[in-house]
């Protein structure tokens, strides 16, 4: 009886593929978004379509944590910046200072060098646009977020951006446009995300579904968010400003929303105060077509139960409502109620320091 038999049947033998180049491409397929990034530069080096997955993986985004390593290869490679699809430059990593402007200009060379750029988080204060003019022409993203102040180089790089989906942007809209404003052309624009001032600018005409108000200026009208080309269908705003809003402007501009968060005037917590469940009430009794409603910066101090029942009572289509707060011992809480064919139930309470 030799190798290949056992009591009269045949045994196959396999052999199994010992290097990466040796399995079958439909496996690796599987195999090499599980890979770890530390190995990823020893894969690159193995035959041309892992090396080509392997740099996709390494370059195609780049984040605050990898980003001036990789900029550095990006800026003087042409190949690599044809791989980067989103790049993010976050001040917490990159500091400020002469370290920072240090960074700004291979940055700058690499915006104009990624053709193929998609998405760009530019979260750095202060007045650094400057790095955009090279961009200009260059790529069509989608998503774009900015923390840099407002200038005439940033309202030029989004009149360039015509393709954009998502805008996100951390400080108010102050600076003049020059000459006559031009109009904005965002077609498939469907999120907003930054101060009311920037909402203003951005929105009308815009077939934005989705807004999300950082901050509003005392006394700021919220006229233009019925300038929209789309329904609206989600909505966070501070809850300030809807307090004196009469409930037919709030249905007028708000008739489709569906997702509804509120948050505070400030940053803080505000706690239980008296008359915000009944605030809540009127806005929800004016937005008919609301089912999910979340309060942000709301410590209801025990009377979770109370608040949520006099916030829906008149808003039978709200099925979850959410408070979300920074506890009395600095804890971060977020409580879900659902509501039930029997009525609402806590659904669940998580506590994270």
């Amino acid at each position: 009886m030799n190798d290949h038999q056992v009591k009269g049947c045949k045994v196959v033998k396999y052999i199994l593929p010992t290097t990466m180049t040796s399995i079958p491409f439909d496996v690796l397929l599987e195999i090499l978004p599980l890979v770890d990034s530390s190995d990823l530069p020893a894969m690159a080096r193995t035959n041309r379509y892992i090396s080509d997955f392997a740099l996709d993986r390494m370059y195609g985004s780049i984040s605050s944590k990898n980003m001036q390593a990789a900029c550095q290869s990006v800026a003087s490679n042409p190949s690599l910046a044809r791989r980067v699809k989103s790049l993010e430059m976050n001040r917490h990593k990159h500091g400020h200072g002469a370290h920072l402007q240090t960074i700004l200009p291979v940055f700058r060379d690499v915006l104009r060098a990624t053709s193929n750029l998609r998405t760009l988080k530019l979260d750095i204060d202060g007045k650094h646009t400057w790095v955009l003019k090279a961009a200009l022409g260059v790529f069509k993203l989608r998503s774009f977020s900015c923390s840099a102040y407002a200038d005439q180089d940033l309202l030029d790089f989004l009149h360039d951006q015509t393709e954009l989906e998502e805008i996100v942007f951390s400080h108010s809209y102050s600076f003049p446009e020059r000459g006559t404003p031009v109009p904005w052309k965002f077609p498939g624009l469907k999120k907003v995300d930054g101060p009311m001032s920037w909402i203003d600018m951005i929105v009308p005409g815009q077939p934005v579904s989705h807004v999300s108000i950082s901050y509003i200026t005392p006394g700021s009208r919220l006229a233009s968010l019925g300038l929209t080309t789309a329904p609206i269908l989600h909505l966070q705003i501070p809850l300030g400003p809807l307090k004196e809003s009469r409930s037919e402007a709030l249905k007028t501009l708000f008739s489709s929303v569906e997702d509804l968060v509120l948050t505070t005037e400030n940053s803080g917590t505000m706690y239980a105060e008296p008359s915000i469940p009944y605030v809540v009430q009127r806005v929800l009794e004016a937005l008919p077509t609301v089912k999910d409603c979340r309060i942000i910066g709301y410590d209801p101090l025990n009377e979770e139960e109370h608040v949520v029942k006099t916030a829906t009572q008149k808003a039978p289509a709200v099925r979850r409502f959410t408070m979300q707060f920074t506890g009395t011992i600095g804890d971060r809480r977020t409580i879900c109620w659902t509501r039930g064919i029997s009525g609402w139930n806590d659904d669940r309470i998580h506590d994270t320091s």
